[in-house]
């Protein structure tokens, strides 16, 4: 019987109590203390199963760490490589009649550098406000000072949560 169906039957056997009147038969207690050694099994199991899957959500994310630190720096050697071949390709490339940037070829790849042009803020506090994009972001923080202080915020309610504690 899984918990589901443990919950379900302990309603039920609530339920019946109620209907009763309250009154506890022997019978009644047996099937009571039954339903408690079940729950309590499969509390347990539930408990442990947590535990293990809390315990390789660790693992995982312990292994994402060392992934993405090998990525980072498998990006920094690429970074690395290409300036150093840019370089070479300034020294030793030479420059096309046509296009005047500097290629060098080899047996299985044509190098050639091209220019571009990028924007590159220099003081921020000099750009004007017009140039500036603002994102706009919900505070929840703010939003539940100002709750508990009784203001109404339309759209905003306070929800209840319930979360289960394990130690």
């Amino acid at each position: 019987m899984n918990l589901w169906e443990l919950t379900q039957e302990e309603l039920s056997f609530i339920a019946l109590m109620e209907e009763t009147g309250g009154e506890v038969t022997d019978e009644i207690l047996e099937e009571l203390n039954i339903r408690r050694e079940n729950f309590e099994a499969k509390a347990a199991s539930y408990t442990k199963l947590i535990m293990k899957l809390e315990s390789e959500v660790d693992i995982a994310a312990s292994e994402i760490k060392r992934i993405q630190s090998l990525k980072k720096t498998k990006e920094n050697t690429i970074e690395r490589l290409r300036e150093a071949l840019k370089t070479a390709v300034m020294v030793f490339g030479r420059e096309d009649a046509k296009t005047g940037k500097k290629r060098y070829e080899t047996p299985l790849f044509k190098l050639s550098l091209r220019h571009t042009k990028s924007v590159d803020i220099i003081q921020e506090l000099d750009i004007p406000d017009e140039y500036w994009v603002v994102k706009k972001e919900i505070s929840k923080s703010l939003i539940s000072e100002a709750m508990k202080d009784g203001a109404s915020i339309p759209g905003a309610s306070w929800k209840e949560n319930i979360g289960l504690q394990i130690r």
